[in-house]
């Protein structure tokens, strides 16, 4: 069971973070790890939430069935998966939070729970963009190099970034993360782009042939895949570029990390 001294923490986080407020006014003294052997994973970014557990070595999964229903199931699936594993909160050493983008109310609470446990454990936290998490799964279930990811947003926007694949860091951005129109989506120097091939992930690819257009890329280079990696995968790819973020030493205190939402206006629900 949460005591309740953590259960405080998480409940005022999460009433912080449905206002969009990021901020603690707890002081606490934090050793960052190198490498994390139990790490919690949380997404809520989607319509259905998911947690997993990587525990030396080995991942362990929840995942909802029930849609938009983050705020009331996450700390249950989070305990019962602990309590699976014969494990306790304790024994984590570090917190990985899908960040977005996403839905905007799912980010929040997302990240209000990464912050309430990782405030209340002294523990690491780590805010990753789903994005990259996509980029990730895409490389590992391909054996691609390149991916191009594209997420629908509203309004005709996607969201949009490419990708290479890194031994040290799980994937490296190239540019920067975008939300637009399609038109309007920045193209990558010639030399980042050819000669070669990409694959291209997501959800956003609706309108692929004016994204392609727009990036002056070739069909023939590019090989479109699924629009979402499987749950487990996802939770995978998520601890996997967890771990490789927390040994470059990326994990921060809970009270500093904050929301991947790209795009700043908050008018998404």
């Amino acid at each position: 069971m949460l005591d309740n001294s953590l259960v405080l923490i998480l409940w005022e986080s999460l009433l912080n973070t449905s206002r969009g407020i990021f901020i603690f006014n707890h002081s606490i003294t934090l050793t960052l790890p190198v490498m994390s052997n139990c790490l919690l994973a949380i997404d809520t970014t989607s319509a259905r939430c998911s947690t997993a557990i990587l525990l030396n070595g080995k991942l362990h999964t929840r995942s909802s069935d029930r849609e938009r229903q983050a705020a009331q199931l996450i700390l249950p699936m989070i305990e019962d998966l602990m309590s699976s594993v014969d494990s306790s909160l304790a024994d984590l050493e570090g917190i990985a939070v899908a960040a977005g983008p996403g839905s905007f109310t799912g980010i929040r609470i997302g990240i209000g729970v990464a912050q309430g446990l990782g405030l209340s454990l002294s523990i690491p936290v780590l805010a990753l963009s789903n994005l990259a998490i996509m980029a990730m799964a895409a490389i590992a279930e391909n054996t691609c190099d390149n991916v191009m990811v594209s997420m629908k947003a509203r309004d005709s926007e996607v969201y949009f970034a490419s990708y290479r694949g890194s031994e040290l860091d799980g994937v490296m951005l190239l540019g920067q993360e975008q939300v637009c129109r399609p038109a309007n989506i920045q193209r990558l120097p010639a030399a980042e782009i050819e000669p070669q091939r990409w694959y291209a992930t997501g959800d956003g690819w609706d309108q692929r042939d004016e994204i392609l257009r727009t990036l002056r890329r070739d069909t023939e280079h590019v090989q479109f895949g699924q629009t979402q990696p499987a749950v487990e995968l996802h939770l995978g790819e998520l601890c996997k570029l967890a771990k490789l973020r927390f040994a470059l030493g990326e994990g921060v205190a809970a009270e500093q990390v904050i929301p991947n939402y790209i795009k700043e206006q908050l008018d998404y629900s």
